[in-house]
């Protein structure tokens, strides 16, 4: 008999199971949500346990139409399945629209968000909010005022946000920076009630945030809000469900596994800030906060392991499906045991297989207690039974169909139809509605399906080699040709979706060649910037390949350059060293002295300990990869070219620039030659060269570098790349210098705002952008500003690079600057012992920083904010 059609299947009303215990404990925490902080409760418990389905059942009871002894609470629901990680602002923007469908308002979020994403973003599209605040302006709205004209005093904007405008600091200001952002007149009122909140976009100048400082605000802001509802109903409480929590931890950072993963920074954030809620959280493990702190006792005792059901339980949920047949439901609890016998508790995913079972033989007429038999003693070989006795209810074709799928981590539609093309199963297109509509499948908001993960294992071990093979080889291919780009430009997080697919069926192919594989396709990633991603990918290579392969394996050591490569990049320097010194160590015991590729982990690690002011353990280093290359490769390729620039910006760095020169020479005749005029690599000597010169004083010729170095950069990376922020603070450095300030100031600024969006507000380039910045700001008597700018910067460089480094030390130089000659003497003496130690005693820096001093020892005022006058003399970043 063919496989019954969707439409006769009976329908099956798979309400949750009524386990006692999970219930109980959620009633107790909900009747008992403190006032004046967050609470939280876990429920976790390997795949299958049903802990979807318990969150959906704690939906429904407290829901419209539940148990109306829940009805003082507003809740909202985060399902993560599925959803991309790589924007941790979204996590909030979920939970935002979540309780705005609860009816909870949220202006003071929505403005904030509203900000951060114009200015981060600009034109990409503003995520989906419910119940929105804010909108984009229609084009007769956008039209209304000329782009250079003051949209705050048009008409329309008076129109849109009322006398508003005038009754709160700062909104005035805000509405200017919005400009295509229009706000609902009808909701103008909140902005007094949020007044207190606006302000903190601000800071203490008036001037609006930085971009990360917007994004880091924002949880604080989506608080406000919900605080503010709880202040205003003190009879309720807001309760916040989170499903599938354990995927924040596998996707969503690239530092340790939670304390720098950014998705659950702004979560521990929001719950650290708010009152009045309950957060319940459902995950495969133990929430990791327990590890910290201010987390432990929030969660001693209210970490909840669910396991199997009891009889009862699985009774009353066939009886809601409906099954009338008590000897069916007997027989079908029976095979959903987690093992043989009748004392084994009943495994929620096999119940739920029994279902999808009975509804295809109940089609057929088929339904009898023998049919739901499961032979077999353990629980692995009990869910391969169940799976694919399941699996046939449906038919060859779509059995076929789902198990070729199932080699893949997520399909979509895309995906299914490549599969029934290139194996000919023959299933109709429509189809696709057909297997996400399986109680075993989970439908992504990206339209992506995925199997659950205990099935799709189960089904995975039961392919035959060659259906499997090429299963995985077809799907490789597809996801592959949509994870390539023609250029980084064109990259997209669609490609960075594939490219994830195609990483994990690369994999499944054996660990031969995968590095080699990887190492190609992620190149769009790591030129673009998207560093995150990156490393998530090499961190997981290295991980797989250590474990499938010997331990100094070649693809070992390029995974552990990549990965350190990634992290040194993104400022980590604490994590990227180990993995350097890993490969070093292996390269110099399996190859032979002189072998390139120990000059190469040479030069990386040498590079790593320059950044971190270590210039002794850095030069031996730089001076043997350059001794193997010149005598391996000759002292004109361009190799030897990459060895000379490395020890020439370590002697720059020392303030040997009469010994780096002629290196920088060499390394931009040799690179012009072997690339050409315009290339990237070029532009690296370009620069460096620029930056030596600048430190000699030849500003007249270290400009047209500069400019030349500017063009080629741009050109290859865009203008939003880190490296393009590099040379834009050296070049606003020769403005400077030659004195164009006006000229100098948008390019610290756009510096800064490219760093700190492509590699984060505490990367140590951010510390070189705020210093640039501030000194700026100071010469021109803008000491107000100035000071939190030098204050941030010291403190990223004490947490980045530590007490003892010299980047820290011209913080301290230059914050010292703008006190008076108590607090400045202190931080002279630190930065000075700094500079002596890392330094020596005759470099130019050392020797600034002890005038400084002597000028504070001698009584001699270093700045008068009464008269302007400013003698002190701050410490420029180096030009790298």
């Amino acid at each position: 008999m063919p496989p019954a059609r969707l439409s006769d299947l009976p329908p099956a009303n798979r309400i949750f199971v009524d386990r006692e215990e999970p219930q109980r404990v959620f009633e107790m925490a909900a009747f008992a949500i403190p006032a004046d902080r967050a609470a939280l409760r876990v429920f976790y418990g390997i795949g299958g346990q049903g802990k979807t389905a318990l969150c959906r059942e704690l939906i429904r009871k407290t829901g419209p139409g539940g148990d109306p002894s829940y009805g003082f609470l507003r809740c909202a629901l985060l399902d993560l399945h599925g959803r991309p990680k790589t924007d941790p602002d979204l996590l909030l923007v979920w939970i935002r629209s979540g309780f705005a469908e609860a009816g909870i308002d949220l202006p003071a979020f929505d403005l904030a968000l509203a900000l951060a994403w114009e200015a981060s973003r600009g034109e990409a599209p503003f995520p989906t909010l419910t119940k929105p605040w804010l909108g984009r302006a229609t084009g007769t709205a956008r039209n209304a005022v000329d782009e250079g004209g003051n949209w705050l005093g048009s008409d329309t904007a008076k129109e849109m946000i009322g006398e508003a405008v005038g009754e709160i600091p700062g909104v005035g200001f805000l509405a200017r920076r919005l400009g295509n952002w229009v706000i609902d007149r009808g909701k103008r009122a909140y902005l007094d009630r949020t007044r207190d909140s606006l302000k903190r976009l601000h800071d203490d100048a008036g001037a609006l945030r930085p971009p990360h400082e917007l994004s880091a605000l924002l949880p604080w802001m989506l608080a406000q809000d919900l605080n503010h509802y709880v202040a205003r109903h003190p009879a309720e409480r807001l309760v916040l469900f989170i499903d599938e929590y354990e995927r924040v931890f596998e996707q969503g950072g690239a530092g340790a596994r939670w304390v720098e993963n950014p998705f659950d920074r702004h979560m521990r954030a929001l719950l650290g800030e708010t009152n009045g809620l309950l957060a319940v959280f459902f995950s495969r493990e133990r929430l990791p906060w327990e590890a910290d702190t201010d987390w432990r006792d929030d969660l001693a005792g209210h970490q909840h392991l669910l396991g199997g059901l009891a009889d009862a339980d699985a009774d009353a949920f066939l009886a809601a499906i409906p099954i009338e047949d008590a000897a069916i439901r007997a027989a079908i609890i029976d095979g959903a045991r987690e093992r043989a016998g009748a004392e084994a508790p009943v495994y929620p995913l096999m119940l739920d297989l029994q279902v999808e079972h009975w509804r295809n033989l109940s089609a057929k007429g088929q339904a009898a207690p023998e049919r739901f038999t499961v032979e077999a003693e353990t629980s692995d070989d009990r869910c391969i039974k169940m799976i694919k006795q399941v699996l046939r209810d449906y038919g060859d074709p779509l059995q076929t169909t789902i198990e070729r799928l199932s080699v893949a981590q997520r399909f979509d539609r895309a995906a299914f139809a490549c599969v029934v093309k290139t194996f000919g199963t023959a299933v109709p297109q429509d189809s696709f509605e057909r297997i996400a509509d399986l109680s075993f499948v989970t439908r992504a908001p990206d339209g992506f399906l995925s199997l659950h993960d205990v099935v799709a294992v189960a089904i995975r071990s039961q392919l035959d080699e060659d259906k499997r093979r090429t299963s995985i080889d077809a799907l490789l291919d597809h996801y592959t040709a949509r994870a390539r780009v023609e250029s980084h430009f064109d990259l997209t997080d669609a490609h960075v979706l594939a490219l994830f697919e195609a990483a994990s069926l690369r994999w499944a192919q054996g660990a031969e060649g995968y590095v080699t594989w990887l190492f190609e396709i992620v190149e769009p990633l790591q030129i673009s910037a998207r560093y995150a991603e990156a490393t998530a990918l090499w961190r997981n290579a290295l991980t797989l390949i250590e474990t499938a392969l010997y331990s100094n394996h070649p693809d070992t050591i390029k995974s552990l350059n990549n990965l350190a490569f990634l992290l040194n990049v993104q400022g980590d320097y604490a994590g990227a060293r180990p993995f350097y010194e890993r490969a070093l160590a292996m390269r110099e015991e399996a190859l032979e002295p002189n072998h390139l590729d120990t000059a190469l982990s040479l030069n990386n690690l040498a590079g790593l300990l320059r950044d971190q002011g270590d210039y002794a353990g850095a030069k031996p280093l730089c001076e043997r990869a350059l001794a193997i290359h010149e005598m391996v490769l000759g002292p004109n390729h361009p190799d030897t070219a990459i060895s000379l620039n490395n020890l020439a910006d370590l002697l720059n760095n020392q303030g040997d620039y009469a010994r780096a020169k002629p290196l920088y020479e060499r390394a931009l005749a040799i690179q012009e030659m072997a690339f050409g005029p315009d290339h990237p690599g070029t532009a690296i000597s370009l620069n460096n060269l620029a930056g030596l010169l600048s430190n000699q004083g030849d500003y007249a010729g270290a400009k047209p570098l500069c400019e030349r170095a500017l063009i080629i950069t741009e050109e290859a990376f865009g203008p939003n790349h880190p490296q393009f922020a590099r040379i834009l603070n050296n070049f606003a450095g020769l403005l400077i210098a030659q004195g164009d300030c006006a000229g100098a100031k948008p390019l610290y600024e756009r510096a800064l705002f490219i760093t700190e969006e492509s590699l984060g507000p505490s990367h140590p380039n951010t510390v070189t952008s705020l210093n640039n910045l501030a000194k700026l700001l100071s010469a021109q008597r803008e000491y107000e500003k100035a000071k939190p700018l030098y204050e941030r910067a010291l403190a990223i460089a004490e947490k980045t690079l530590g007490h003892d480094h010299p980047n820290t030390a011209t913080s301290l130089n230059n914050l010292a600057g703008l006190l008076d000659n108590a607090g400045a003497e202190p931080l002279y003496k630190r930065a000075l012992a700094i500079c002596e130690k890392a330094l020596g005693l005759n470099h130019p820096t050392t020797r600034i920083v002890r005038e400084n001093l002597e000028s504070v020892l001698s009584g001699r005022p270093i700045i008068s904010f009464a008269t302007g006058s400013y003698t002190f003399k701050p410490l420029p970043q180096p030009p790298r």
